[in-house]
């Protein structure tokens, strides 16, 4: 039995291929608005479950939900009064 990929499963795996692949350093997190041609992928939140848990490990649960979504921008919308928990909305600008 010979081993072929159907031209379409190899147009796939060659497209997913060529994606970038985005990781928590190539996140952008502000509170300012991002621009015009930024695509809305939908709310976010980073959350620690510690009572001692910090905002920057907060910031960073935020930046891997950007990543999960497709994300390279987040507008920050809140911080919790403990700096537990980031809430924004994230965007694709590539």
């Amino acid at each position: 039995m010979k081993n072929i990929l159907k031209p379409s499963t190899l147009a796939f795996l060659l497209g997913c291929a060529s994606k970038p692949i985005l990781d928590v350093d190539n996140i952008k997190l502000t509170r300012d608005e991002p621009s015009k041609s930024c695509k809305s992928l939908g709310p976010i939140e980073g959350r620690v479950s510690s009572v001692k848990g910090t905002l920057e490990q907060a910031m960073e649960a935020l930046k891997l939900e950007a990543v999960k979504k497709g994300a390279d921008f987040v507008k920050i919308e809140t911080v919790g009064a403990q700096g537990q928990t980031v809430r924004g909305e994230a965007y694709n600008c590539h």
